[in-house]
């Protein structure tokens, strides 16, 4: 699991600081506050591992488009050092040799023992010079238990956090943390906050989609690979199907009475439809013909059980076009999935529904308070900066940053202040007519 992240240089970000992820983490703020930044800081990583680049800022079809060095770095100062962190505690601690040199006399000697590994740092600097980025210092801050060693990455290595080396008997170390560095991030899936208009129909290509697409754009792959695949999860320690628990979940939130992938034609032509039926007395319908709603959560949903358990979900604005109700429903799905599949959330919100049903369950005890972060960013004059929200296990946020969520609270104020003038001047406008008899 990630534990923390931290950016320097970073688009708005002079410096976050090390901003604490939790199994579920959430971050606000208002528009263009750096919330969306933190996250892709993450995704760069990962879309770099595919490439032989120091860091692969991006095109149109990758994860994020960061355009280039000068584009990304902190007020377009392209003198300035970029810097990325990241904790990871590791899912099975595995045993690590290491050595140690040193001298006894005019001897050098060299000690090699095995680290039993348990969580590391990676930090990484790159600054850009006439030919492109280039790294200025990359480390694994390796830790133990109480014990911490540092293992340096050096220009030998190909890749931004090691990778192959000419010399693989003396890196053993970095090679086997490189390791470690590319199974995190293919584990780490994005989920973005536009989603593509539904089909009336869909044809099946017998293909295993790793994930829904970074626009939704292959969920009903993904949904007719595990029903052709006949591909079960574990709900409450019991097997199901993952198109058995998005219709449980529709039914929950009130958005279909039952979901189904249903044939068009021969079996053989490999076409389908996705059936709605939105109560239990109305006809079912192809997803084309519901509302937008559905259709923009389906992807979400269908990625919070698709997923291998473990992984680690990012998720900008679930939910903008849903109901506040739903909104806030989502929650208990994202706790759900967070306690029974042991996925991490990281996610980009403005809904206080979805606060309001987290702060609840907290409160009842359904998930812990240490179990989720909750993070508001803002922006002033062109630096973000962010505050941690202190929760207690009650779910009150003792520091609740004023203007959280706008001033509601002003708003209503100035409404029933309206209302007593208006009241006032009809009343005096009223009593000042005079009223003359008849002749």
């Amino acid at each position: 699991m990630l534990t923390h992240i931290r950016v320097k240089n970073f688009k708005s970000w002079k410096d976050s600081g090390e901003v604490k992820l939790a199994p579920l983490t959430v971050f606000f703020g208002t528009n263009s506050s750096g919330k969306s930044s933190l996250l892709q800081m993450l995704l760069l990583l990962k879309q770099t591992i595919e490439t032989d680049e120091i860091l692969f800022f991006g095109d149109e079809n990758s994860l994020v488009n960061l355009g280039s060095f000068k584009e990304m770095i902190h007020r377009h100062a392209s003198y300035e050092t970029l810097e990325l962190e990241f904790g990871y505690k590791i899912k099975e601690p595995f045993n690590i040799q290491l050595t140690v040199e040193g001298r006894k006399g005019s001897r050098k000697l060299s000690t090699a023992y095995n680290y039993n590994l348990d969580s590391f740092t990676f930090n990484t600097a790159v600054f850009w010079e006439q030919s492109g980025p280039a790294l200025e210092s990359c480390c694994y801050r390796l830790k133990s238990g109480e014990q911490e060693q540092i293992v340096e990455v050096d220009n030998t290595f190909n890749k931004i956090y090691g990778g192959p080396s000419k010399n693989e008997a003396r890196y053993s170390p970095i090679i086997r943390l490189s390791e470690e560095f590319e199974e995190i991030f293919s584990s780490v899936y994005y989920l973005g906050p536009t989603r593509i208009h539904p089909q009336r129909y869909y044809r099946w290509y017998d293909k295993d989609p790793r994930d829904v697409g970074l626009w939704g754009d292959k969920v009903i792959d993904a949904l007719l690979c595990a029903h052709m695949r006949r591909v079960k999860i574990l709900k409450q320690g019991e097997e199901t199907t993952i198109e058995d628990q998005v219709s449980e979940w529709l039914r929950e939130l009130d958005l279909a009475y039952s979901f189904s992938l249903k044939p068009v034609g021969a079996l053989k032509d490999d076409n389908y439809e996705v059936r709605i039926q939105k109560s239990a007395a109305s006809p079912a319908v192809t997803l084309a013909d519901i509302g937008y709603g559905l259709s923009d959560l389906l992807p979400m949903l269908v990625l919070c059980y698709y997923t291998p358990e473990g992984s680690t979900l990012i998720l900008e604005q679930p939910g903008i076009h849903l109901h506040p109700k739903v909104q806030s429903q989502l929650a208990d799905l994202l706790i759900e999935v967070s306690t029974e599949r042991n996925l991490q959330l990281l996610i980009e919100s403005h809904s206080e529904h979805l606060l309001t049903r987290l702060q609840r369950r907290i409160a009842e005890k359904k998930i812990a308070a240490d179990q989720t972060a909750l993070h508001f960013c803002q922006n002033d004059n062109g630096v973000s900066t962010i505050e941690h929200l202190k929760m207690d296990t009650f779910g009150n946020i003792e520091n609740w940053p004023p203007n959280f969520f706008g001033d509601e609270m002003g708003d209503l104020f100035a409404m029933t202040e309206a209302q007593r003038e208006r009241q006032k001047k009809e009343t005096e406008l009223i009593e000042g007519i005079t009223i003359r008899p008849s002749k």
